[in-house]
């Protein structure tokens, strides 16, 4: 053949250069998938204000904040929220695993639907109803998740976003979710972990039990297109008022990935893999605070920006992707000023650890009204929205964030 007839120093380098442009190849391939999310730091809308319009408070935003990230963090609830970051640690790391391990799809569905096009047999599949995607990951972080919260603390209850119905179903789908589980501490068994994926749908006892709530990625068309997403947990009262609330960021790179929130003891960053916050200093007054441009703001859905324009026609949200979770993390670290959830029906696994975020941040977050947030279900409603505003904000924008949700 052609290839015996070379010399054999010629067959080497022939060789060495298809494996050179091999590697080269898988390198970059590897690279897009282990980063998803990273390109997906929207920018944020700035446009000229109305004369004499005030963004944001003064400098003195964190007066009365409590310190955060000290010996005491926590108080009573240091050990939720130690074990809760360590979870989402947990988590993070699972996704980046699966993630170098499956294709990256550029989907033109909009919002946060995908086509079953753009899914990969026995990794993800579409949700039927609403078009969503899930992903073996999903699975794995919501059975990892239920088996080491149930062993902290099993007086609990657990709310999850997933069942196992669908992984009965996919060998394949199944096969691939519990050995990702069971390769970052889950239980082994098939049948255990299936049981740990399912008691996410346990229905409040009416005991006034707390109950740890749950979406293993928000997001998932952002993890499966190369985008944003977050792992979400929170912990709630017999009341539905979340007392713990963690979001992990795996493709953040300006702040540390975790953002860790305990009622009433403030807000604390935390690392991919540690066991302790970071000491860092208080954010800096963001660009946008300081005047001369509108503040970035953020809706969703995107589409409800035809009926809910805060600062008026000229000035739309940015569009930052995907998921309700990553809006929140972007209002809790003063990317933007404020997000409206322009929906009254809700489930709490999307909203849960947000919203206190944002609070112990140092910013607010209601209904359209000023009324509290509680989650007392799987599902939950609010009048008008959910209306959130950075520690930046002035009382200006948070009155217009509140007036555009007002249903009229």
């Amino acid at each position: 053949s052609y290839w015996r007839s070379l010399p054999a120093c010629y067959m080497s380098l022939a060789f060495a250069l298809a494996s050179a442009t091999a590697a080269l190849m898988h390198a970059t391939s590897v690279s897009r998938q282990c980063a998803v999310g990273r390109a997906s730091s929207a920018r944020l809308v700035e446009a000229a204000p109305p004369p004499g319009f005030v963004w944001a408070t003064d400098d003195g935003a964190d007066a009365g904040r409590p310190a955060a990230g000290g010996p005491d963090w926590g108080g009573d609830l240091a050990a939720e929220a130690r074990i809760a970051v360590r979870c989402v640690q947990r988590a993070m790391q699972l996704c980046q695993a699966l993630a170098c391990d499956m294709r990256v799809v550029d989907s033109e569905a909009s919002g946060k639907e995908m086509d079953e096009c753009d899914v990969t047999a026995g990794v993800s599949f579409i949700k039927a109803g609403d078009s969503t995607p899930v992903t073996a990951a999903d699975f794995a972080i919501q059975g990892l998740i239920s088996q080491e919260l149930g062993r902290a603390f099993p007086a609990d209850r657990f709310m999850g976003e997933e069942d196992a119905g669908d992984l009965r179903e996919d060998a394949a789908l199944r096969s691939l979710a519990l050995r990702l589980s069971s390769q970052y501490g889950g239980e082994p068994d098939e049948a255990a972990f299936l049981a740990s994926v399912d008691r996410g749908l346990e229905p409040p006892r009416g005991t006034g039990e707390r109950c740890w709530v749950l979406d293993p990625i928000d997001g998932t068309k952002g993890f499966m297109t190369g985008q944003n997403y977050v792992v979400g947990l929170a912990l709630v009262d017999g009341d539905g008022e979340a007392l713990v609330g963690v979001m992990g960021v795996p493709a953040e790179e300006e702040v540390p990935p975790i953002m860790a929130a305990v009622r009433g003891h403030g807000l604390t960053w935390w690392r991919a893999g540690g066991d302790a916050p970071v000491e860092q200093e208080a954010a800096p007054r963001p660009a946008w605070a300081d005047g001369g441009a509108a503040p970035p703001w953020l809706i969703s859905p995107q589409r409800a920006f035809a009926e809910c324009q805060p600062f008026g026609a000229a000035h739309p949200p940015s569009e930052v992707c995907c998921g309700a979770m990553i809006k929140y993390f972007y209002v809790a670290a003063g990317r933007a000023a404020g997000f409206v959830q322009y929906e009254e029906q809700l489930k709490s696994w999307d909203h849960a650890c947000g919203l206190i975020c944002v609070e112990e941040a140092g910013g607010s977050a209601s209904d359209c009204e000023g009324g509290r947030v509680a989650f007392p279900g799987r599902t939950f409603r609010v009048e008008g929205g959910v209306v959130c505003c950075s520690r930046w904000a002035s009382e200006e924008v948070r009155r217009r964030l509140l007036g555009a949700a007002t249903r009229r």
